[in-house]
C-alpha cells in the first residue's frame, strides 16, 4: 500500500490546511506512525473537510480522491447530515443520504481501489438536546454500515464506543462540544481505526 486517502467532514480535517505536512491534528496524524510502520513508503493523505455532507464527499470523489489513484480510502462521513436532517425537518432518505454514500462506495470500487474502510458518524450525550438526535444518528449508521457491507467493505461503528467510552469519563475528556473530538478523543478513534483496519488488511479482507 502506496498511498492511502481520508476522507469524511471536520472530524479527518481537524485543521490538515494549516498544518506541515498537511495531516491535521486529528487522528489522520495519529494514524501516521502506525501506517508508515506497516507500509514504510506510504503517502497519506487528508482530504477532509469541515462541514462536509456525504452528497459533498460524492460532489468532489474526483478531485479530492480519484485523481490521486489510491491504493486504499478510508471515509467517515454522517454528522452533517445528522444535523441537516435535525435542523432542516429534510429526512436522511429525503435528503438521498443512502444514494450518496452508495454512490461514493461504488465509485470508489469500481476505480479499482483495492482497500476501503468506512467509519460511522457519532454524537455525544451532551449538551443533552443532542440525546434527540441519537435516533437519526442511528439510522445513519444503519444505512452506512448497510451500504458498506453490500459491497464486502469493513466499516467500523463508532456512535456505541463512544458512548460507552464516557460512560466513566466527562464527555469533556473526549469531546468540546459533543461533536468534534479533544485530542484524547482522536486517540480512541485512531486506536480503534488502527484495530480494525489493520487487522482487516492482515486478514485479507481488504475490500
Amino acid at each position: 500500500m502506496k498511498k492511502i486517502i481520508f476522507l469524511g467532514d471536520s472530524i479527518t480535517d481537524a485543521g490538515h490546511l494549516w498544518e506541515h505536512p498537511p495531516l491535521g491534528l486529528g487522528y489522520v496524524r495519529l494514524l501516521s506512525g502506525p501506517l508508515s510502520s506497516r507500509c514504510p513508503d506510504i503517502r497519506i493523505l487528508n482530504k477532509g473537510q469541515d462541514g462536509f455532507t456525504a452528497a459533498r464527499v460524492l460532489q468532489t470523489l474526483a478531485e479530492n480522491c480519484l485523481n490521486y489513484s489510491p491504493d486504499a480510502a478510508s471515509l467517515l462521513i454522517g454528522i452533517n447530515d445528522v444535523a441537516a436532517a435535525q435542523n432542516t425537518g429534510l429526512s436522511l432518505k429525503a435528503a438521498g443520504f443512502r444514494e450518496s454514500i452508495s454512490g461514493i462506495l461504488e465509485t470508489l470500487k469500481h476505480a479499482g481501489i483495492p482497500r476501503i474502510f468506512c467509519a460511522g458518524p457519532f454524537l455525544f450525550p451532551s449538551p443533552a438536546e443532542y440525546l434527540n438526535w441519537f435516533p437519526t444518528v442511528q439510522e445513519a449508521e444503519d444505512i452506512f454500515q448497510t451500504e458498506a457491507l453490500r459491497l464486502g467493505l469493513p466499516f467500523l461503528s463508532l456512535h456505541e464506543r463512544f458512548n460507552q467510552a464516557v460512560l466513566c469519563r466527562p464527555v469533556s475528556e473526549l469531546s468540546p462540544d459533543g461533536v468534534h473530538l479533544t485530542h484524547k478523543g482522536h486517540e480512541l478513534l485512531a486506536k480503534w481505526w488502527a484495530e480494525t483496519f489493520l487487522n482487516a488488511l492482515r486478514d485479507g479482507r481488504h475490500t
